[in-house]
């Protein structure tokens, strides 16, 4: 479809790809500050304004749940807010499977919004525009995937060759260009001695003065005071990852974490050493392979056997976090059947309780907060009565500013007629013409905000009356069951999180239950 676009609301996306993002590496101008440039001519030749401009970091995702500026602009397009999106060449707005490149259609095909281009212009309700549209998704798609499987081979190939592939060296290394393509690693001479002395504190002979990841961590933070790469604290977790590395012996791998895709998204497992890829590589070594492979051993002899089988073990899994720190709260189970509720951060001085405890005291809150809010929503209570009232009265408002919208779009089409006529000057026209639309966009405004309240509040009326059935449920059920799952779906189904405080140990002296939890219940007010 050529000519000129019909009038109305117009937005812009741009997305950079892998080749804008190389060439700019090359020293090539900003991909965003060129592709503004071309829609901004874009839009004057078509005698058309962009109000709104979608702009996705240069890091986005091949998938469009991935790209946060896409899934908003589709979720426009959904409303029918635009009249056309501007963008640089269609395959800009979907290169992913065809499920993400079929929503995509879709969403303008339905919303009967232009696809605008500085070759094209695409009505995806005009038979041959959609299929031009959907042939150019189509190659581009193909296209994306051949560039992948070729930077799949290429990344391959060069840890056959003994090449380091990552885009950041492990701590203890330097990332060093080879001659021609492709770069190894050279050792850092003062994060090195770092690694050597992590391995040789996990393998210490003496038992007395051997560390495991969590002493080996806080020895870090604590007596040496070492940062990590990141300026950061040392975890169990980063010991662990350079205990687990082979790059320390001199290899190079490939396929740790390989993407697994599923309906719902994707994910990375990380794989076991014998399902990867391993060759040697160009760089040093800083640890034996003697000493590597006694640390694989004692790490396997300390490993924790998992007998969860993917099931929550925790019933306060994911619920509570650390009034101090804000991480969130794990459990640490025991050897006589018991756990205890900690804070994973290192030097976090929150002091741990008894989880049976925690899940008592969350209980026993979820009571008073329901007797409290149970008086607020009382059917004979006036409240009720305010509320319907105030649904009302921003009802009136909305309508009453939808009214003046239109006198003013009717004001701002006079302006144009009086500009035609030569009754305005263009200094005139201008100035009034901004300060119509400022008008028209501070009341578009009030009603996105108005709408927003009424939205919010018309589900906090509704929340009232499906929260205390389903407390009332959750207090009842939660004592009989005894599935740690089913007792953290209970929970999550009325909590949105509790904050846990602790700072005062009392194990032994009786001060067990010695600790502050505020709970923050769903769809309260």
């Amino acid at each position: 479809m050529y000519g000129q676009l019909p009038p109305g609301d117009y937005g812009a996306y741009l997305r950079k790809s892998r080749v804008d993002l190389e060439a700019e590496s090359r020293g090539d101008e900003d991909t965003y500050a060129k592709h503004k440039r071309v829609l901004f001519d874009l839009a004057k030749r078509h005698n058309i304004t962009i109000s709104k401009i979608y702009q996705e970091k240069p890091i986005s995702g091949e998938r469009i749940s991935e790209r946060p500026d896409m899934m908003s602009l589709l979720s426009d397009v959904d409303e029918g807010k635009w009249t056309g999106i501007l963008v640089v060449e269609v395959e800009r707005l979907a290169r992913g499977d065809t499920m993400d490149q079929g929503i995509v259609a879709q969403a303008f095909k339905y919303s009967n919004t232009l696809i605008v281009t500085p070759m094209r212009t695409f009505d995806p309700n005009n038979a041959d525009d959609e299929e031009y549209f959907e042939f150019g998704l189509y190659m581009s798609r193909r296209e994306f995937k051949t560039i992948n499987r070729r930077q799949q081979n290429g990344r391959k190939t060069a840890v056959a060759e003994g090449k380091y592939i990552g885009n950041i060296a492990p701590y203890g290394y330097d990332r060093k260009k080879l001659p021609g393509k492709g770069w190894t690693l050279e050792i850092n001479p003062e994060q090195a001695p770092i690694i050597e002395l992590i391995f040789n504190l996990y393998n210490e002979p003496d038992p007395e003065k051997r560390m495991g990841t969590a002493r080996i961590a806080r020895y870090l933070n604590e007596v040496l005071k070492v940062p990590t790469m990141k300026n950061s604290s040392w975890t169990v977790a980063t010991v662990n990852g350079i205990l687990r590395n082979p790059t320390y012996i001199g290899n190079v791998k490939w396929g740790t974490r390989p993407v697994v895709r599923k309906r719902a998204g994707k994910s990375r497992p990380r794989l076991a050493r014998e399902d990867t890829t391993e060759e040697k590589g160009l760089h040093p070594a800083i640890i034996s392979e003697e000493v590597f492979e006694r640390t694989q051993e004692l790490l396997r002899k300390n490993n924790h056997p998992r007998t969860w089988d993917g099931k929550v073990t925790n019933p306060l899994a994911s619920l509570v976090r650390c009034a101090i720190c804000g991480s969130t709260m794990i459990g640490r189970p025991y050897k006589n059947g018991s756990s205890s509720l900690m804070c994973i951060k290192p030097n976090c001085p929150t002091v741990s309780t008894y989880i049976h405890i925690v899940e008592e005291r969350i209980l026993d809150g979820l009571k008073i907060w329901l007797d409290q809010y149970s008086k607020q929503w009382d059917d004979v209570n006036p409240a009720k009565t305010d509320d319907e009232l105030k649904l009302k009265v921003i009802r009136s408002s909305i309508e009453g500013m939808r009214k003046k919208l239109v006198i003013l779009n009717e004001q701002k089409n006079e302006q144009h007629n009086l500009l035609e006529r030569k009754i305005y000057d263009l200094d005139t026209y201008m100035t009034r013409s901004i300060a119509t639309k400022k008008e028209i966009d501070e009341i578009e405004n009030g009603i996105i905000t108005l709408e927003e309240e009424l939205s919010n509040e018309g589900k906090r009326i509704e929340a009232r009356s499906e929260v205390i059935p389903q407390v009332t449920k959750v207090i009842e059920l939660y004592p009989n069951t005894e599935d740690p799952s089913k007792r953290n779906e209970l929970l999550k189904s009325v909590l949105e999180m509790a904050v846990y405080k602790k700072d005062v140990g009392g194990r032994w002296s009786g001060l067990a239950d010695q600790f502050e939890l505020i709970l923050q219940p769903k769809l309260s007010e």
